[in-house]
């Protein structure tokens, strides 16, 4: 068959490959010049590659392991164990291991054993099935109690989901602490090269990348195929497949495609979603000893402090000091229209709370980058809402980070939703 997909993340780039080693012609459509979709990465001096925004493996994440594996990029692939912390009342203190939440002077002792038991209780669940229908703000409040909340959890969940952080699910959070590790894994090089790998596999095998192509029409055709009207860096196209999988978000592949009847939508309501932002800063010194502070201070505006070279060596990247500042925000924020400059001035008394030595001065060069959709709010109403791949539109197949549910997104549960999509095309 020949398929169009739309988008070249890890999602699109793994069909693609399933498929062109099943003997299936591909053509992918990506908006960006890179692929990687919201892994995508850019240069910060030529032949250094950094994510644009933070990217980490934990030992769980099997799925994108085996593919990196396959890659041959196992020799690239470093494992460590940084040190995380949260920011709260004005200090960093770590949260990472059993011995540090005895040791989280926060919490009173009583609260931490509550907190202690209440994250093994979540370690150990194989499955939160239990957990369905219950927000996870009355959960913990209930297991772990109001002052944990308030200290640990609320500030997180207000952070990333703002006025929705009430309506968050709890197998939500069961998966954030389920599937998370002390020890971190990133590939030397960046996850740049596990793309360009990836794209280079799918051509080898008959494959076609089209790089800032846009699909602005989705239509079936009378004799059973699929039609996308499309932009390949500017210039208006038209392409014919027998299949069509679209990795947009749900709402947006409806958008694209006028004849998806509205019961489709009705059925399959598109979430709430948040925009993702970060500022990325090269300093010439570190700012901080820990490689991810979690910030629990209301009035900083930024959620996660990112120190990159905390974990990967900044000898990596020519001695730079490589630092995230990121956050989520409703899409019509300000800040997603402010210039890199802009964002600074905003955030620098913030990233003085953490290091008061912090001067301008500091800072070698800054970028900042936002993608939109790339946090939907999970209610526990989400999971009765999520579609299958098949849409009512013959030959159009869907599949987005929405579907990795309860799992947060990411690249390893986009890489395991590949190869189900596969499994289902074939079956």
């Amino acid at each position: 068959m020949r398929y169009g997909l739309i988008g070249a993340g890890a999602l699109g780039l793994t069909v693609a490959l399933r498929l062109v080693q099943r003997g299936h012609e591909v053509v992918i459509l990506e908006r960006d010049p890179v692929p990687g979709g919201l892994a995508g990465s850019f240069e910060v001096a030529p032949g250094l590659w950094l994510e644009k925004f933070y990217h980490h493996l934990f030992k769980t994440d099997t799925n994108a392991t085996r593919v990196i594996d396959e890659l041959g990029l196992t020799d690239q692939l470093h494992w460590y164990q940084p040190r995380t912390t949260v920011f709260v009342n004005g200090e960093s203190r770590p949260l990472d291991s059993p011995m540090a939440v005895l040791r989280f002077s926060p919490l009173s002792l009583f609260n931490r054993l509550r907190l202690a038991m209440g994250v093994a209780f979540l370690r150990l669940l194989p499955n939160p099935g239990v957990l369905e229908g219950r927000t996870a703000g009355r959960w913990v409040r209930q297991v772990m109690g109001n002052k944990v909340y308030d200290t640990v959890w609320g500030p997180l969940l207000r952070g990333k989901f703002h006025d929705s952080a009430n309506e968050v699910s709890m197998p939500w959070l069961w998966a954030r602490i389920h599937d998370r590790t002390p020890k971190l894994g990133y590939l030397h090089g960046g996850f740049h090269q596990m793309y360009a790998a990836l794209a280079e596999q799918v051509t080898a095998g008959g494959g076609t990348i089209l790089y800032g192509a846009a699909a602005s029409e989705i239509r079936s055709t009378p004799d059973g195929g699929v039609e996308v009207d499309m932009t390949v860096k500017g210039e208006p196209r038209t392409e014919r497949f027998d299949r069509v999988i679209s990795t947009l978000a749900t709402a947006l592949t409806v958008k694209l495609t006028p004849e998806m009847p509205a019961s489709f939508l009705e059925r399959h309501p598109a979430p709430k979603a948040l925009g993702a932002h970060c500022l990325i800063l090269d300093l010439d010194r570190p700012l901080t000893a820990d490689y991810w502070i979690g910030n629990n201070e209301p009035d900083i505006p930024f959620l996660a402090v990112v120190e990159h070279t905390n974990m990967v060596p900044p000898e990596a990247y020519g001695g730079r000091h490589l630092l995230y500042l990121g956050n989520y925000r409703p899409h019509d924020d300000p800040l997603f229209g402010w210039s890199t400059d802009e964002v600074l001035d905003n955030f620098e008394e913030g990233i003085r709370r953490l290091n008061p030595a912090f001067d301008r001065s500091w800072v070698q060069q800054a970028w900042s980058f936002g993608a939109p959709f790339a946090q939907p709010v999970v209610t526990p109403a989400f999971a009765r809402t999520i579609p299958g791949f098949d849409t009512p539109v013959k030959g159009l197949y869907i599949a987005n980070m929405f579907q990795v549910y309860p799992h947060d997104r990411g690249q390893n549960y986009s890489i395991a939703l590949a190869e189900r999509l596969v499994g289902h095309l074939e079956s």
